[in-house]
């Protein structure tokens, strides 16, 4: 079984781990940017006093011509200590600095620290210092006099920062780490909040997609927060609203259903009884209307199926080149058979129509759907008007009639499964399926199908199919 870790713990862990790596990153630039810049104060002021040290020793060798009491007279001073009635006279350096001056051959000439000079330069056998390599002579500064090169001079490092030096490094150091544990602190503060702000609708949200899960659907879910968080609850509350009127429409599909199926089993089952309780023969007159409300429930399961494959987009439609025109004519020659009470059909058809791709079988539903729907509900006296156009790409297919028109109320619903408005107050008949199945019909085929009034009375139902 996989162990399951808290979202809290993660995020917990994440945030310590970048906050610790971006402070200790911080406190680590710090120290090597001082500590960098304390080595470049130290290289200049070392290049600063080699070229001090060389101008002096120019001049001297300038005056005197000859480093002979270089030593004495300009790299070092005299001092006196006096100790009760004794004095004790020395000399100085008056340099730092550790550094070595040698002649133009490179023979040595003075220095002021020959505990540095011994690890620069070597001895020879008897003891004295071995000229400086040519090699050596580059690393060092040349002084020159009147364009001649009379000498090199050799500095060595600087020493050690001092303790003023040192104690600022330290302070610096010390400063950081504070700073550090104060963004550390402060950091993981606003962590724990920003981690809580996080938790809190996640936690909501998991509480009720559990509620959901048990099959019970929760209050709206109201979070404070703008983000994707959000925007999250709001999708998932559409989704809960979504979901009630699914269930709702389920169930109402149901009961529409049991209601469709109940009337022609019950005729069915009362004729079969009458039958076999010897109230009516069994004769071709008792069966026919058996076999009618066979052919009408057997009509209603074919549409609820077709319905069902339509809406789970697994329907399967054999398109071919279709004569939309040719098409329309054949399901109006049989709609409208010439006989008594049957409404004035006007046939308008534009020229030069496209074909448009179909499935024939599926379509022609669709067309005989609208056009039974005009006819039902146009008096003997009406009109009934099919009109093909194509512009913008799509062929226009609109049956109009001069019928009673749609109530508004029922035209956000017309195309809804078993949806039936007030026979007294308006257009009903029907299962309520045919519209739905031209809609899904349509729609499958790519297409959009619109109910409206029209201005002059009666119903217009117009159908856009795109040119393939």
């Amino acid at each position: 079984m996989t162990r399951r870790i808290p979202l809290a713990a993660k995020l917990g862990v994440t945030f310590v781990l970048v906050i610790l790596l971006a402070v200790g990153l911080v406190y680590g630039l710090i120290l090597w940017s001082f500590t960098r810049q304390f080595d470049e104060y130290r290289r200049m002021s070392r290049e600063k006093f080699a070229t001090e040290v060389a101008a002096l020793l120019a001049n001297y060798r300038e005056e005197t011509g000859t480093w002979r009491g270089v030593g004495e007279m300009v790299l070092t001073r005299p001092y006196v200590v006096t100790l009760g009635e004794q004095s004790l006279e020395g000399k100085v350096s008056i340099f730092d600095v550790p550094f070595g001056l040698f002649d133009h051959d490179g023979s040595f000439i003075a220095t002021n620290s020959w505990e540095w000079l011994n690890t620069f330069i070597s001895l020879d056998d008897r003891g004295a210092v071995r000229p400086l390599t040519e090699e050596q002579q580059d690393q060092g500064l040349p002084i020159y006099v009147s364009g001649r090169r009379e000498g090199t001079l050799i500095v060595g490092d600087i020493g050690n920062p001092g303790a003023a030096e040192s104690v600022f490094l330290s302070t610096v150091a010390q400063s950081a780490l504070i700073g550090g544990g104060i963004a550390i602190g402060l950091s993981l503060l606003l962590s724990t909040i920003l981690i809580v702000q996080i938790l809190r609708p996640l936690h909501a949200l998991s509480k009720a997609t559990d509620r959901v899960t048990e099959g019970t659907f929760p209050d709206e879910i109201q979070l404070r927060t703008h983000d994707e968080i959000g925007r999250l609850g709001e999708s998932f509350n559409q989704m809960v609203e979504s979901l009630k009127r699914s269930e709702a429409v389920r169930q109402t599909m149901t009961a529409d259903i049991a209601h469709e199926i109940r009337t022609p089993v019950t005729i069915i089952q009362g004729t079969l009884e009458a039958i076999l309780d010897g109230v009516y023969e069994a004769s071709e007159e008792s069966i026919a209307p058996i076999y009618e409300e066979t052919l009408h429930l057997g009509r209603l399961i074919d549409d609820l199926r077709d319905l069902a494959l339509a809406e789970a987009g697994e329907l399967r439609l054999v398109k071919e080149p279709v004569d939309l025109a040719d098409l329309v004519q054949q399901v109006a020659d049989m709609a409208f058979v010439p006989r008594e009470e049957t409404p004035h059909l006007h046939f308008d058809v534009a020229a030069d129509l496209p074909m448009v791709h179909l499935d024939r079988k599926r379509f022609r539903q669709v067309i005989a759907n609208l056009l039974s729907n005009a006819l039902r509900h146009t008096p003997p006296d009406g009109d009934v008007f099919i009109r093909i156009r194509s512009s913008r790409q799509a062929v226009e297919l609109v049956v109009a009639d001069t019928g009673p028109g749609i109530r508004p109320v029922d035209l956000p619903h017309l195309f809804e499964r078993f949806y039936r408005a007030d026979p007294a107050r308006g257009r009903a008949g029907g299962s309520g399926l045919g519209l739905a199945i031209a809609k899904q019909w349509v729609e499958a085929h790519g297409g959009t199908i619109h109910a409206a009034n029209r201005t002059s009375g009666g119903a217009e139902f117009t159908v856009r199919l795109p040119i393939s």
